[in-house]
Parts: structure tokens; C-alpha cells; sequence
């Protein structure tokens, strides 16, 4: 395969909080929000890579910074094998590189007409003569579907598709070579989407364009793109050629993202969508290891713990409550009493209130575990509590990052990627006798991507 185009390799993008000057001299630790927290991928000429996820995961703010429009905080970007950021003078990489906005309504200047917008460009880099530059804009608006004779209207008096439409030649005015689409059909009715998409597709055959297609609709993201990244939290968690990645997905988020899309077949009619359970965690405090483990429906349990997938799902959820703050002991106070959090129960009414809120049948050592958590809480020991879970059930995957391998399918999970194991001295607790889901779905000969 021949060099790509744009190698991102490691790309960072974080928002500092707590960083202004009166901070520092209050000693004010800076915080972090990790918009995009180290990220890799190529692009290949004349192809479409797809970038989707859910709202906030960092996508726009990657196609953003890959442009150099945000400074990134860490991490290179090289197009067509010159690193971006150590270019003096980005006047090249701007002629060649654009981008197409998600808003038409707020991307266009509304002072200026739609042959201003499209040869604004051509003004910046001081291309062709003024009679050049207007035969070029009036050409632009009827390749993209317009007509040259509305180059003196302003965007007021175009539709949202329209203006879209002069977005996009304003990103061709100047013939480059890479794309960068940032939801350029979400603001969009769906009839006007296939009108937008299909323009996208017969520019890029005519004009050899290579694109970064940014969505959240995974239908529009298998239309037009030859592979798709998967994005969680600021990072990938899967790439590969779009119809794998359609038809036979790994990582747990892309079968959650691909199970909640609508489907027309009648066969599909009464299906039970399972959704992701909870919210997706603040960037500001990402999970350690896996940052997808929090909404997993496969967490690995440690090695040495023989524990069913429900129960293991619903230990880690109690833990969690007890590490954020929201079981606290007067919080079980009130479980036990019903009533204020100043009365003091008997620390057993309390252990046995707390049962109560427990579907998951434990025994042994994995019982024991979670009543000597209990017995913390009744006793005001929060810290007591979290460590004993901790001890007994702490997965591989708060541990250890999951890297996403070098293969044409790789998933960041630590199902193909597998930790090495916790080692713990041995029980002769038996637990549920029920085999965790991740042993059961992983085949005995499967190696890491």
C-alpha cells in the first residue's frame, strides 16, 4: 500500500481549567479535559475515512486540530510526509487541505454574497485576476448544484441545503487535494442529506479528493466511506473497511452503536434494543484503563474469578456508586431507618439494608468480599469499603489501557488484546459455577489483532 496522505499519530487535544494566572499564584492545580486524548489513524489518497461516535466524543475537535484551526497539545500530523505543525508557513498545506463546516447557517458570512464566500479564498491566497476569480466562483456554483446567477444573493436567501451546497465550493475554490467533513449533512433534511451526499461522492471521483468524513449517523457513514474509526471518549476503540465494521463489528461500543440504528426489514419488526446502560463519563475524570468499562456489558472479571457476566456487572456498578460518592454511610443510615441520615442504626440493620439492594447471588469468598464492604459502610469506613471490592474484584480492564493493534480490523479491547492476569492467592471459593461471558464468547485458538 502507498504512503497515506495524512498520518496522525498520537494526537492530543486538551482544554486546561484552573490554568489562568490567579490560579497558579492561589495553587490552583490546572484540570484537564481530554477532548482528544492520543489518537492514530492514515487516510490514503482518494479515499474516505469515517469518523463517528456519540455527541461530545471529540470527533469535530479531531478534525479541527488536525487542521492546525485548534493547537493540539501533544501528538503529530503529517500530510503528504511533511509534519503540520513544524510548517513556518502553512500557506501550502491551506490550499491543499480544507474544510466543509457542520452549520451552513452560522459558517457563511452573512454580510457577504455567495460569489464573496466562494472567492474569498482565491483573494487570501492571491489566485487569478478578478474576471478569474468570478468565471471561477459562477463555475463552482453550478457544479455543486446552484446557479451562477445567484452569486450575488446573500446566504438569507438560500435553504440550509443551498448554503451548504456554497460551502462546499468555497472549500473547492482553491482545487485541493484533502477534506476535512464535519457533519456536513446533520443540520440537513433527510432528502437534501442524499442530495449533499451524492455531490460529495461525484466531486471526489472528479476531482480525486481524499475525505474525513465526521458523523454520528452510522447510515450516512457506510454510504460514503471506504473505512470507518470508531470514537469513544477522545479515543479510537476500532477501525477497519466499513463493511466489516458493519457486519461483523468487536468492540462492544460499535455493536452497541450499530444496534441502536433503526431498521426498515419487516423481520426487525418487535425487536428489543438493548441500550447502553449510564451516562458516558465527564473527560474531565475519564476511567482509568478501558474508558469504555463503565458502560461495558463484557467486563473481564480477574482470572482467578469464576463469577457470571450480570452478577460480575452488578458488583462493579455497586463499587462505582462507592468510588463517585453516591452510597456514602449516611446514605445506608437512611436505607436502614427510612428516615434522617443523623440517626445511627445498628452497623448489622445497616449491613442487612444494604443486601437488600443485591439481586446478584454470590457465595464464598465473593460474598464474604462484599460483606466485609458492607460492614465498612455501617461503620463509616467509605475508603474500608472501596477496597475490599476492590481487592476481590478489580478488573483487568480498569488496569491496563486496551491498544488498538496494527491490523486491518483492530479493536482497542482487552478481548483481543488480552491483560495479563491478576494473580491472587487461590480460593476454594466456587462463586456463581457460572463461566464469565468474556470466556464463553472468546474461541479457545483466537490470538490478539
Amino acid at each position: 500500500m502507498s504512503e497515506p496522505l495524512v498520518r496522525v499519530r498520537d494526537l492530543e487535544k486538551y482544554y486546561f481549567e484552573n490554568d489562568s494566572l490567579l490560579d497558579r499564584l492561589l495553587g490552583r492545580e490546572p484540570e484537564s479535559v481530554k477532548a482528544v486524548d492520543g489518537i492514530s489513524f492514515d487516510i490514503h489518497e482518494g479515499e474516505t475515512l469515517g469518523l463517528v461516535g456519540e455527541s461530545g466524543c471529540g470527533k469535530s475537535t479531531t478534525g479541527e486540530t488536525l487542521l492546525d484551526l485548534r493547537e493540539p497539545t501533544g501528538g503529530t500530523v503529517e500530510f503528504d510526509g511533511e509534519d503540520v505543525y513544524d510548517a513556518d508557513d502553512h500557506t501550502e498545506f491551506r490550499r491543499r487541505a480544507q474544510v466543509v463546516f457542520q452549520d451552513p447557517f452560522s459558517s457563511l458570512d452573512p454580510r457577504m454574497t455567495a460569489g464573496e464566500i466562494i472567492r474569498e479564498p482565491l483573494v487570501v491566497h492571491d489566485v487569478g485576476t478578478r474576471a478569474e476569480r468570478e468565471g471561477r466562483a459562477a463555475d463552482l456554483m453550478d457544479r455543486v448544484g446552484l446557479s451562477a446567477a445567484q452569486v450575488d444573493r446573500y446566504p438569507h436567501e438560500f435553504s440550509g441545503g443551498q448554503r451548504q451546497r456554497i460551502g462546499i465550493a468555497r472549500a473547492l475554490a482553491l482545487e485541493p487535494e484533502f477534506v476535512v467533513l464535519d457533519e456536513p449533512v446533520s443540520a440537513l433534511d433527510v432528502s437534501v442529506q442524499a442530495q449533499i451526499l451524492n455531490l460529495l461522492e461525484d466531486l471526489q471521483a472528479e476531482f480525486g479528493l481524499t475525505y474525513l468524513f465526521i458523523a454520528h449517523d452510522l447510515s450516512v457513514v457506510r454510504h460514503i466511506s471506504d473505512r470507518v474509526a470508531v470514537m469513544y471518549l477522545g479515543r479510537i476503540v476500532e477501525t477497519g473497511p466499513v463493511d466489516e465494521i458493519f457486519e461483523e463489528p468487536k468492540h462492544p461500543y460499535t455493536e452497541a452503536l450499530l444496534e441502536s440504528v433503526p431498521r426498515a426489514d419487516t423481520s426487525e419488526h418487535g425487536r428489543s434494543v438493548q441500550t447502553l446502560q449510564g451516562d458516558v463519563p465527564s473527560p474531565r475524570n475519564p476511567p482509568s484503563g478501558c474508558h469504555f468499562r463503565t458502560r461495558c456489558p463484557v467486563v473481564i472479571p480477574p482470572a482467578d474469578l469464576d463469577i457470571a457476566q450480570e452478577v460480575y456487572r452488578e458488583v462493579m456498578d455497586l463499587r462505582e456508586r462507592l468510588e463517585a460518592g453516591e452510597l456514602t454511610p449516611e446514605s445506608a443510615r437512611v436505607l436502614a431507618t427510612g428516615r434522617s441520615k443523623r440517626e445511627r442504626p445498628d452497623p448489622d440493620a445497616v449491613v442487612s439494608a444494604l443486601w437488600e439492594t443485591v439481586d446478584a447471588d454470590l457465595a464464598g469468598a465473593n460474598r464474604a468480599a462484599l460483606e466485609d464492604a458492607f460492614e465498612c459502610l455501617a461503620t463509616d469506613a467509605q475508603a474500608g469499603a472501596v477496597e475490599a471490592l476492590r481487592e476481590r474484584f478489580e478488573s483487568p480492564c480498569e488496569t491496563r489501557d486496551p491498544e488498538l493493534g496494527e491490523s486491518t480490523h483492530p479493536a482497542a479491547c482487552h478481548r483481543y488484546d488480552p491483560p495479563v492476569a491478576t494473580v491472587r492467592p487461590p480460593t476454594q471459593d466456587a462463586g456463581s459455577g457460572a463461566e464469565s461471558d468474556f470466556t464463553a464468547r472468546r474461541p479457545a485458538d483466537e490470538t490478539a489483532d
